[in-house]
């Protein structure tokens, strides 16, 4: 007879795995991040040191380019910032106004796939309402997506095609990764 892991054993070990390594991720704390090669090539050419790397040489002057070799609070804001950490170059609302359009242009579709045939099996509720939570990457991307549908206009045959024949919507890259809420109802 072979001995066999049970699911909630199983299950059990399988938490206790992940919890044991995010506690010991987390115990040493953030990375450090490396210093920017370009702010201490800049500053070496200042005290009679050897030549920065090629490109450089055109501003020998003490001309520097943004957020080059200048302090942190010296630069514009998202300037010299990791991509994740920069502002969207579009707002977060015009990212909201964006994905609007694209659910709405695909409403005639869900409208025929999904709402008709269930409104055929049973009538009430006609109207059925839902707010997307939607995440887009920084080339407008949708990453993630989430269901919230509203509880007097619940209809879980409606929300189950719907979270199946929506494809990801895309936006116009906003320049950083953003969420938002999309409310949007169907008829």
């Amino acid at each position: 007879m072979s001995r066999q892991l049970s699911t909630p054993t199983a299950i059990l070990l399988g938490s206790a795995m992940i919890a044991a390594a995010v506690y010991l991720g987390l115990r040493h704390g953030p990375a450090a991040v490396a210093p920017d090669p370009r702010a201490a090539a800049g500053d070496a050419s200042h005290r009679g040191e050897p030549a920065p790397p090629a490109g450089a040489a055109e501003r020998a002057s003490g001309e520097r380019a943004p957020g080059e070799g200048a302090p942190a609070a010296q630069r514009a804001p998202g300037e010299g910032a990791p991509a994740a950490q920069r502002a969207p170059a579009v707002s977060r609302e015009e990212v909201a106004r964006q994905a609007a359009r694209a659910l709405d242009a695909r409403r005639p579709a869900l409208v025929e796939r999904c709402y008709k045939p269930a409104i055929a099996a049973q009538p009430a509720p006609r109207e059925v309402k839902y707010v997307f939570n939607l995440t887009f990457d920084a080339q407008g991307r949708q990453i993630a997506r989430g269901i919230i549908e509203d509880r007097e206009a619940s209809r879980p045959d409606v929300t189950a095609c719907l979270a199946t024949a929506l494809p990801p919507v895309a936006v116009e890259p906003p320049g950083a990764s953003v969420r938002v809420d999309v409310p949007f109802s169907l008829p």
